[in-house]
């Protein structure tokens, strides 16, 4: 590591500190050697949720509290309201003691016709509109709503001209909670709408006694719905809105149609259709439990597992395979048996790609502070094809609400694997933005240039980010729309042969890589002590382990014969914080 490589290092942690102020700001950073401008398009939100580039190179974008949909000219950063459903829900929006506990999302996904500028200027909402009896802040019952999706129109001509009206239902009654509603929307290549329906966050915090229905067809819970654009003239009674070729054919109820494609889903609040090598396939983005987030391609009628699976069937999880390690024995408050056997028992679909699959001894106990569970809280995910950025095409970007951004290039053929050759770092992702904000959803330009990114306005949220009191922790850029402008590449490609030396997502420096003998660890200052190193050889054997409680610090590798390691660092936490690849020479 030269003094130069130094200072430049020390300087991009001065601008991401500066990133963090509430004022407006306008920055120019390095990330992977890619340069981007960043600044702010639109602030004091709402709690945004819904980011798209719409067909009328306008950003729409929703807002869960106020109940709002607004454009925002992504240029001179204009912004109106076209739409107010306040009124259309049973609840207000209050804080403090004797306040409900706010659903988790509220107004929610949106999605526009494809045929928008042929005609057709449909726009599909879905939010919660109804609460079920009370839930006060505090409370340790159930909170149960209800979700429905509205199909409007933005008319070009007349009285209601350039806002949203004439909401037609498509459907209604759809179960909702402080928890885990997921709420994602997205039009296939098929011209079906897919929405994403989580589990209600059953068996777990106030939730804990709510029965968790993902694993049943016949309920809407933990499940992807697949709908109709338009009503299907030959049915009625809400049949209309429901394709004939769903992958289950009837409800337990006479008469009733089945808007299942998928099951098994705990909290999937991204979603996307992607054609990577040739084929489209539905991707998903989903929150794990304390662990193993996930990338999901979605099959028609598929099982992903949960509650008895989280992440891979790798038996991390279940009491059954980890005796004596008694705080996974459960997911959802049900316990475990054996992850595989569940998986091969009932075909389970495993995910592309897991973030953080913890071990089992590395698996937080149910007490511990849910900040720092090995996750990154996946909270939508959407497709990079543009052309601009070089070495972008092919990638799915999956927005964190920990951790800023994260590229998974695709490998094409076959356009379903993640590219491991994407990246110099064993866990194959490549890190973007981190300590900027929670991250809640991106858009990208047609022109690929830029990137536009919705920042949650706090950390008020049910669920593992906290605030089932009225509680408000604060974030970098609360309630904002950013503006990322790429601007040029530097002498860095996305696979250095030479290895990573800086994960970007924690800045972690580890150096030098190739080494011949001692390996130098720079930490972010403050992390949690003490810092656990373990080194693998190719074999997976555990051939190294040391503990350190200061920032900066050297371990010696002469001992060790020559070749490749996989490098790890845990915090204080036992939370993994970099994982690398290390070469002894």
């Amino acid at each position: 590591m030269t003094r130069r490589n130094l200072s430049t290092l020390l300087l991009m942690q001065c601008m991401l500190m500066g990133l963090y102020s509430q004022e407006s700001f306008s920055q120019t950073i390095s990330w992977n050697g890619e340069v981007f401008k960043i600044d702010t398009l639109a602030d004091h939100l709402s709690f945004p949720w819904e980011l798209t580039y719409g067909p009328d190179d306008s950003l729409w974008v929703t807002e869960a509290r106020s109940y709002q949909i607004i454009k925002i000219h992504p240029g001179n950063k204009g912004k109106r309201v076209i739409l107010d459903l306040s009124s259309d829900k049973n609840f207000s929006n209050c804080s403090g003691a004797g306040c409900a506990i706010w659903p988790q999302g509220g107004l929610m996904g949106l999605a526009i016709h494809p045929d928008f500028n042929s005609g057709k200027r449909y726009v599909y909402v879905a939010y919660v509109y109804r609460r079920i009896g009370n839930c006060p802040s505090g409370t340790s019952s159930a909170c149960y709503y209800n979700t429905k999706i509205v199909r409007f129109l933005y008319p070009s001509t007349g009285s209601n001209m350039f806002t949203l009206c004439c909401g037609d239902t498509i459907i209604s009654d759809l179960p909702g909670s402080n928890d885990h509603n997921s709420g994602r929307l997205a039009i296939g290549p098929d011209n079906k709408l897919y929405y994403t329906i989580g589990d209600m966050g059953a068996g777990q915090f106030n939730n804990s006694g709510r029965t968790n229905n993902a694993q049943d067809i016949n309920i809407y819970e933990g499940k992807i719905l697949r709908l109709n654009l338009e009503p299907d003239p030959a049915q009625s009674g809400g049949a209309e809105w429901i394709p004939d070729d769903n992958p289950f054919p009837v409800l337990a109820a006479p008469d009733s149609k089945n808007a299942v494609y998928s099951y098994g889903h705990r909290n999937a609040q991204g979603i996307v259709w992607a054609n990577a090598g040739g084929t489209y396939r539905l991707f998903s983005a989903e929150h794990g439990d304390k662990s193993d987030d996930e990338i999901n391609v979605i099959e028609p009628g598929a099982n992903y597992g949960w509650p008895f699976v989280a992440g891979l069937c790798e038996n991390n999880y279940g009491l059954l395979d980890n005796p004596g390690i008694t705080d996974n024995d459960k997911l959802a408050n049900m316990t475990v048996g054996r992850e595989d056997t569940f998986c091969m028992n009932h075909n389970v679909s495993p995910p592309i790609f897991g973030l953080f699959n913890a071990a089992a001894a590395d698996i937080p106990a149910d007490g511990s502070n849910i900040f720092t569970w090995p996750t990154i809280a996946p909270s939508s995910i959407d497709f990079y094809n543009q052309g601009y950025i070089p070495g972008w095409n092919n990638s799915l970007l999956v927005t964190s609400l920990k951790y800023g951004l994260y590229r998974l290039k695709l490998k094409t053929p076959p356009g379903d694997i993640i590219d491991s050759s994407s990246t110099g770092e064993e866990v194959d992702t490549i890190p973007y933005f981190h300590g900027i904000g929670r991250f809640r959803d991106i858009a990208i330009s047609p022109s690929g240039d830029t990137l536009f990114i919705a920042v949650d306005s706090s950390g008020s949220t049910s669920g593992p980010t906290g605030g089932f009191n009225g509680g408000s922790s604060s974030t970098p850029n609360a309630g904002r729309i950013l503006r990322a402008v790429y601007l040029a590449v530097l002498n860095v490609r996305d696979n250095n042969a030479k290895g990573r030396t800086v994960y970007t997502a924690t800045n972690v420096l580890v150096y030098p890589n190739p080494t011949s003998n001692i390996l130098n660890i720079v930490s972010r200052k403050g992390e949690h002590k003490p810092l656990r190193v373990q080194l693998f050889d190719i074999t997976g054997k555990l051939v190294l382990e040391a503990t350190n409680s200061a920032d900066n610090f050297s371990i010696n590798l002469g001992q060790l014969t020559r070749g490749m390691y996989l490098f790890r660092l845990y915090n204080g936490y036992k939370a993994p914080i970099v994982t690398e690849k290390i070469v002894l020479q």
